[in-house]
């Protein structure tokens, strides 16, 4: 059986950061105009494809960088900048501040949580840009990360996605088994800091199936246990996803895509493949944060571990007949790895959720046919003990659907999803709509067609969530791909997928953002958890902004009796049900700008001036 076309197989073009190509700058004006016409002569005589990328020179230091490898240094902190102090929190508080499933939703807290966020896989990379290349606002890829997140949350956002590596070389990460890359390693770090101190939560995939850089067709030439290469990787220096132009044309195209399929797919069952991974598993849990000083183990600002990114073990080879069987094999050796190591994150699979031969009268939701043939199969794959909820990507326009058909495509995907984890023999797990988007060539990046083409599809997708979450099925929520990070000067961040904040589509996404938020917090923690039920607290006469704990509002919501009059406790739970009010489970959370009980956060305390004696 022919393969399916490489297009159809992957999720969106997903590339790396990279900056734009510049023309050069005018010369000074102090330069002779003789001169600065020679200049400009010199400069227009040099080709296009500068095989350099020439950097500005910006802030006082007078440095520049002449490549972007240059520029590649790590998180750039500023000098004023200090780690946000760790809360002060009771035993309590630390323990429910874990995700956790229970009863086939998320619960944190001791109370539903609901994700509504976004994909950024290219955070770390963004982290470790110097402000001295040519970036927005002459600002260090740092400051980039910290305006971008702070805004995601001041929308309502409460998760981001992102990987645990980086995609391409030109931002080091793990550059052979076992051995990193500080200003890497650092990045993470960073961005880790920055999503706890504006209250995000944030989920970390191990690999990624598309990308060459620290992805599973490195992990594979990395081993010593697999066959030698005898064609060269054409996807080794790529930037965006493979498509099926990549393999060329005719006899010696046809060859080199069945090598690589085939050799791709040892990634699951080679020794030293799986020995390479299990080690950056084990790795990147006990990394110890350079920042903050907290083991990965135990930050509850991860919610939970991706094993790997649209895996793919193709099966239409005749050689990968038993791919199925070889990837569920591995989904059970590496969760239960995870497991041993991190006890207190949830563990996923971060695939898209096509279903297989496991379940028959099921594969008519698939996109098309060759859907069967990736080596995924949702319910058997979810079943693992260790896969604590299950995952599913939308990609109906990679996947070649006719776009009137889209809205009613996504709902029943959604659908069928959440009943077929409900009726799990496992017992029920909540499904994560974990990534959706539409397509828009670079032609399409107009206000008018953003929200035409892709403001509906974000709406119906959103529809279908929230009407999932009023008739209480086991949806856990959804994060769109991807988010827009403008780093460099001249570059449209986008891409075919991005949303940036000026779009009409952010409108969509903060109108959910904030049904999310309503809804997880008009729940308050169970009172036997023994946390607070807070609520934010608006002085009148000075503006101040604060926030009080009611553990007696928890207590009569749950007792679901009518207030009394004098009942301040049984008022607020009233209104709670009413949805005239928000609560939160610790201050911390409360006062969080944005994610809180105020857009701007609770009001900082001005210092006390202190009075002579007499």
């Amino acid at each position: 059986m022919s393969a399916q076309p490489a297009d159809m197989e992957g999720g969106p073009q997903k590339s790396a950061l990279k900056p734009p190509q510049k023309q050069q700058r005018p010369p000074s004006p102090h330069i002779p105009r003789l001169i600065a016409v020679l200049a400009i002569g010199l400069l227009l005589a040099i080709p296009i494809a500068v095989p350099i990328v020439v950097m500005k020179v910006t802030g006082k230091s007078g440095k520049k960088y002449s490549s972007l490898e240059a520029a590649i240094t790590g998180p750039e902190l500023s000098k004023d900048f200090i780690p946000i102090a760790d809360e002060e929190v009771t035993t309590e508080e630390q323990k429910e501040s874990f995700l956790k499933v229970t009863d086939k939703s998320f619960e944190r807290f001791c109370r539903p949580y609901f994700t509504a966020g976004f994909n950024a896989y290219e955070l770390v990379e963004a982290a470790m840009v110097s402000r001295r290349a040519e970036t927005v606002g002459d600002r260090s890829g740092a400051q980039i990360v910290d305006d971008t997140l702070r805004q995601a949350a001041a929308r309502g956002m409460n998760t981001v996605r992102m990987w645990a590596h980086t995609t391409t070389s030109l931002y080091p990460f793990q550059v052979a088994p076992g051995k990193y890359d500080e200003r890497g390693l650092k990045s993470l770090d960073f961005v880790l800091e920055t999503a706890r101190k504006y209250g995000l939560q944030v989920i970390l995939s191990f690999i990624d199936n598309w990308k060459y850089y620290n992805g599973v067709d490195q992990y594979v030439d990395w081993s010593t246990t697999a066959p030698n290469r005898t064609m060269a990787s054409p996807f080794k220096d790529l930037m965006g996803d493979p498509t099926a132009a990549i393999y060329g044309t005719g006899p010696a195209g046809e060859e080199l895509k069945r090598y690589e399929t085939e050799r791709h797919a040892l990634f699951f069952s080679d020794p030293d493949a799986k020995k390479f991974f299990k080690n950056h598993v084990a790795f990147l849990i006990n990394r110890n944060n350079s920042i903050n000083g907290r083991v990965y183990r135990d930050d509850p600002t991860i919610i939970a571990w991706n094993l790997i990114n649209e895996p793919r073990c193709e099966s239409w080879l005749a050689s990968n007949k038993d791919c199925n069987k070889r990837f569920q094999a591995w989904l059970s050796e590496m969760s239960t790895h995870t497991r041993s190591l991190d006890p207190n994150h949830l563990i996923t699979i971060g695939s898209e959720g096509f279903y297989g031969d496991s379940t028959p009268q099921l594969m008519q939701y698939n996109p098309q046919a060759w859907a069967r043939e990736l080596g995924q199969d949702f319910v058997m794959n979810t079943n693992l003990p260790n896969i604590d909820f299950a995952t599913v990507h939308a990609w109906p326009d990679n996947w070649m659907l006719p776009q009137d058909k889209i809205p009613a495509f996504l709902d029943k995907w959604v659908q069928s999803h959440m009943i077929a984890g409900a009726n799990l023999s496992s017992g029920s797990k909540p499904i994560m709509f974990e990534e959706f988007g539409k397509r828009l060539d670079a032609n399409q990046q107009t206000e008018w067609m953003i929200q035409q083409l892709r403001d509906p599809i974000y709406q119906s997708t959103y529809a279908s969530v929230e009407k999932a979450i009023d008739a209480q099925q086991p949806i856990a929520g959804s994060l769109f791909w991807k988010l827009a990070i403008p780093v460099f000067d001249g570059q449209d961040a986008r891409g075919p997928y991005g949303v940036d904040d000026s779009d009409s589509t952010m409108a969509v996404i903060s109108d959910h953002s904030e049904f999310m938020k309503r809804k997880m917090n008009s729940v308050p923690p169970r009172p036997e958890c023994n946390l607070g039920a807070w609520f934010g607290t608006l002085d009148q006469t000075s503006g101040e902004r604060n926030c009080a704990n009611v553990p007696a509002a928890a207590s009569a919501f749950y007792a679901k009796a009518p207030a009394k009059a004098d009942d301040i406790g049984g008022k607020l739970a009233d209104d709670l049900r009413a949805g005239k009010a928000l609560v939160f489970p610790t201050k911390a959370s409360c006062c969080k700008a944005g994610t809180g009980a105020f857009p701007d956060g609770c009001s900082v305390p001005a210092p006390k001036k202190l009075r002579r004696s007499a």
